[in-house]
């Protein structure tokens, strides 16, 4: 141990994925928006630095791969880099508005459209447009790659999922109106209306955009570990339609899970502060929305990596929950859940 003071074992890693706690810490990391400010060249160098590192740590096997600080650190945040903007089936950059690090500031922009004060039918639709336009390049730019899709399989996908998740956020937004409730009843469900349109409308856009996994299947895979250097290794088993139907439906519970705090905060505390009075005054609009946005903005970033971290990137199931080819392996067995 004298040897090692003052080292560090990178073969170690720094966040435990196995707990939700570790998942955590790791999604606080990878959804940073600070990482949105890396170049193209920081990028390819950090996956250059990670690729050199993890070489390193193969070699030294199970004795790990001790290093000063200044390495460590240098490894953290190539890792960090990577896992916030490498797609793991790929290896590429995911396309930088479309990454859960620009999640924050993409769905700002959406919600300041959403909040245009007496908006018309016309202006309703264009912003659950775009946001389910979004939504349709964050799930496909996300999904799982063991799955191609044609140009002309994703252009349907994207017409069903955009014109479903109109349709259903718009039927919304027209029908609180039309109810036979008080005013302040009215007042409070015209506030939750627009966000629980996007969570249910997202669960729709998903499904839509990621039927061929529900359909086809998604690569199952299991993870054998070197005796004499620990590093493990993957075995493709094949494609499992079961694991793509899991794979859709955690990721979209996941989804609903980041709106629901932003559901519930937000419109309760505007309701607080207006039976108040903190939006009285010729001013009184314009921080009414700025209050709101920054409201959502805080539930946005505090929440989304909880809500994802409920369930792991690399999902686990036993071949008993998949089709028979699978059941003549022993389990665990893999699959990459997607985001």
């Amino acid at each position: 141990m004298a040897d090692h003071q003052g080292l560090y074992d990178l073969s170690k890693p720094r966040y435990d994925l196995t707990t939700y706690t570790g998942r955590l810490a790791y999604f606080y990391s990878t959804t940073s928006p600070l990482t949105l400010l890396a170049s193209p060249s920081t990028l390819k160098q950090a996956q250059e630095d990670v690729r050199r590192y993890e070489d390193k740590i193969k070699e030294a096997g199970k004795d790990g791969y001790w290093v000063p600080l200044q390495d460590k650190e240098r490894y953290d945040h190539a890792k960090q880099l990577v896992n916030s903007s490498i797609h793991p089936d790929t290896g590429e950059p995911v396309t930088l508005p479309f990454r859960m690090s620009a999640f924050v500031p993409t769905n700002l922009l959406i919600c300041a459209g959403m909040l245009t004060p007496n908006p018309s039918l016309r202006t309703v639709i264009f912003w659950q447009w775009a946001n389910q336009t979004l939504n349709v390049a964050v799930n496909y730019s996300n999904a799982n790659k063991s799955i191609e899709m044609t140009p002309q399989e994703l252009g349907t996908a994207y017409v069903a999922a955009t014109a479903t998740s109109v349709f259903l956020a718009v039927s919304l937004t027209r029908l609180v109106p039309r109810l036979r409730a008080s005013p302040a009843v009215k007042d409070i469900l015209g506030k939750l209306v627009p966000f629980v349109s996007v969570a249910s409308a997202g669960v729709v856009n998903i499904s839509c955009i990621r039927w061929k996994e529900m359909r086809d299947g998604v690569e199952v895979f299991k993870v054998t570990k070197d005796p004499v250097d620990g590093s493990e290794d993957k075995h493709v088993l094949g494609k499992s339609a079961k694991a793509g139907q899991m794979a859709v439906m955690q990721s979209a519970a996941s989804r609903v899970f980041t709106n629901v705090p932003t559901l519930i905060i937000p419109p309760m505390v505007m309701t607080l502060l207006e039976k108040r009075g903190a939006f009285l005054g010729p001013r009184g609009k314009m921080l009414s929305t700025a209050t709101q946005l920054t409201l959502i903005g805080l539930s946005l970033g505090l929440f989304l990596p909880p809500a994802i971290a409920y369930f792991p990137q690399r999902a686990v199931t036993s071949p008993e929950k998949l089709e028979d080819d699978f059941k003549k392996y022993d389990g665990p067995l893999y699959f990459n859940k997607g985001l």
